[in-house]
């Protein structure tokens, strides 16, 4: 699992195309990842989520469960609100049973279609 982290302004408003990438096999391990810096690497998963939801106005997000949900609901809060966005990796992506378009057999297919199907 792959997800990246958006910089923002001035204003607390994210910066697409800015921000840092954090991959884990789990939510849990990527928001281990995340806290990894001077100020946040003492802090426990569940302090460090509730610190950040915090700083961007979501005060009232409540946090599931045990640290995985709550990292899971974590993440999904962040790219809900524009914050990060996931990256799918290439082991995540199968193409085996991709459909096959037949664009090409159309006599009304664009003559674009027709150049990328051969």
């Amino acid at each position: 699992m792959k997800i990246r982290v958006y910089e923002t302004d001035f204003e607390g408003n994210p910066v697409e195309c800015t921000g840092e990438f954090f991959s884990g096999p789990t939510a849990l391990a990527i928001v281990e990842a995340m806290k990894m810096s001077p100020f946040t690497a003492s802090l426990d998963p569940l302090a460090f989520m509730r610190q950040i939801l915090d700083r961007i106005g979501q005060q009232d997000f409540k946090l599931p469960g045990p640290p995985e949900q709550a990292a899971a609901a974590f993440l999904q809060r962040l790219t809900a609100l524009g914050y990060a966005e996931y990256e799918l990796e290439p082991d995540e992506v199968d193409l085996s049973h991709a459909e096959n378009s037949h664009a090409g057999d159309d006599e009304k297919a664009s003559q674009k279609q027709k150049v990328f199907q051969q």
